[in-house]
């Protein structure tokens, strides 16, 4: 059994995997509340852990606290230059944020072909992974874009700017957030503003992607807000895109599986 933690810019998530890849237990919380958490191996059930963390040392701190009485292994992961049948395209390999790097192993075990890979949070990135020379045993990642997410976006502009409201975004469903691009109110313009950057900035993306392999690719949205961003998308590409939960998770427990016995598992 293996314990995973995603730990983001705000939230830190976990799952436990069985030996069939399958969740038995998983949660959230915010950062700040991880002390209050119980990821206790008598609780959980693991034997070890493996965690991507982009939430800066403080809250490192936090997690080697949280888990040292334990007593189990712990793995902090690291991108490196490939793993687990992906190659890492970045110039410098080990500069890349390990969410990305597990959601990129993740997204390419689920299609194994072009895909555009968002992960929709505090910040928004927008990775293109293909077929290493067309193979569809070997994916490789292009490189990618990062831009603020919705609420970031809205939240600078209400402090940058002396004329435009502090907006305190609350996440709405996808249904119950109409943005027209012809906004009528200044708080309408501020969240079609946020919204069509980043969906333009996956259009954009998967336009490129698409001219450079000569297929039309996936489009794997995950995180807080990739419902709203599939929702808008829909409208405005023909691209398959499909929704992925827990896409960073999947990603470390396939890193450990490999690390373990050295071959994918079975799909």
């Amino acid at each position: 059994m293996l314990l995973t933690i995603d730990a983001g810019n705000t939230r830190t998530k976990w799952a436990v995997f069985n030996r069939n890849g399958e969740i038995t237990h998983n949660g959230v919380c915010a950062n700040d509340q991880l002390a209050g958490i119980d990821l206790s191996p008598r609780t959980l059930g693991y034997e070890r852990v493996i965690i991507s963390n982009v939430a800066g040392k403080v809250h490192a701190s936090r997690l080697e606290k949280l888990l040292a009485s334990h007593h189990q292994p712990v793995l902090c992961v690291t991108a490196s230059p490939e793993a687990c049948n992906v190659i890492n395209g970045y110039a410098e390999p080990e500069t890349l944020g390990t969410d990305r790097w597990a959601a990129l192993i993740a997204a390419w075990h689920s299609k194994h072909t072009a895909c555009v890979v968002v992960n929709a949070g505090t910040a928004v990135t927008v990775d293109a992974l293909h077929g290493a020379s067309g193979s569809k045993q070997q994916g490789e990642f292009l490189g990618g874009m990062i831009l603020p997410g919705i609420r970031l976006m809205q939240a600078s502009l209400g402090v940058g700017t002396a004329q435009l409201p502090l907006k305190n975004a609350i996440r709405e469903s996808a249904e119950n957030t109409p943005v027209n691009i012809f906004a009528k109110s200044t708080a309408q313009a501020m969240d079609a503003g946020a919204l069509n950057a980043i969906t333009g900035a996956v259009e954009r993306m998967a336009a490129a992607l698409e001219a450079q392999c000569w297929q039309t690719p996936f489009i794997i949205l995950s995180g807080g807000d990739a419902d709203v961003i599939q929702h808008h998308l829909t409208d405005r590409v023909t691209n398959p895109t499909v929704i992925i939960d827990n896409l960073v998770l999947n990603g470390l427990y396939l890193l450990d599986y490999f690390n373990q016995t050295e071959q994918p598992p079975q799909q």
